[in-house]
């Protein structure tokens, strides 16, 4: 029983885990943000708005509130995973706890502070915050599958305990961060800038696809 269950961990949900690695994320984010943030050279030039207008069937006001919210959604998503990131990372190094596979089996000592050794940057966990810091972005614009979501990024977090990287309190502490600076970034930052436009329905995500692939060959 307990084989198939780290089976299932190291096997499925540690795979699944690296696909929504942190840094793939961020390229994929800043690529989105490269195509989309330059539409203000392309509004210079009347015949590539009208090119666009008429494969997209969408007029100029429209064409440029989905690029401007889309960027808002964008930045929120790659400030947050930034952020936490850094976050994260910064209390690994000043709480410096050892790996639960290094105290038990090495006697490395529990907590040594300012410690940048791998094997002491136990608390909190990187996996766990990116998960969650992922879950929360993505219930805050897609806005389905919320138990799938939270269940996978819970999953997540559990197999870094059976893989013997976390103790529980990392994990608890990793999916508090990941939960609680993407929220107050938006709060903070963005609430105000994208409730202001996202009740119009021409801002769906087809749309802003459909104008990236056309900006792409303008």
């Amino acid at each position: 029983m307990h084989g198939s269950v780290f089976s299932f961990f190291k096997h499925v949900i540690d795979p699944i885990s690296e696909v929504f690695d942190p840094l793939n994320v961020s390229i994929i984010l800043i690529l989105f943000l490269f195509f989309s943030n330059n539409i203000e050279v392309i509004s210079k030039n009347s015949k590539k708005i009208s090119l666009l207008k008429d494969k997209t069937g969408l007029i100029e006001s429209e064409i440029f509130s989905i690029f401007y919210y889309y960027r808002l959604i964008i930045k929120h998503c790659l400030i947050s995973i930034i952020v936490a990131g850094i976050a994260c990372n910064v209390l690994k190094y000043i709480m410096g706890v050892a790996r639960p596979k290094y105290f038990f089996l090495e006697n490395a000592e529990r907590i040594d502070f300012f410690n940048i050794i791998q094997k002491m940057n136990s608390f909190p966990s990187g996996h766990t915050q990116a998960a969650f810091t992922m879950a929360v972005l993505i219930l805050f614009y897609v806005n389905r599958f919320s138990i799938l979501v939270f269940l996978l990024a819970s999953l997540m977090g559990i197999s870094r305990i059976f893989m013997s990287m976390h103790f529980p309190s990392d994990i608890i502490f990793g999916a508090y961060l990941g939960f609680i600076i993407p929220i107050a970034l938006y709060n903070h930052f963005f609430i105000e800038k994208i409730e202001k436009i996202e009740n119009c329905n021409y801002l769906s995500l087809n749309n802003f696809l459909k104008l990236l692939y056309w900006r792409f060959f303008l």
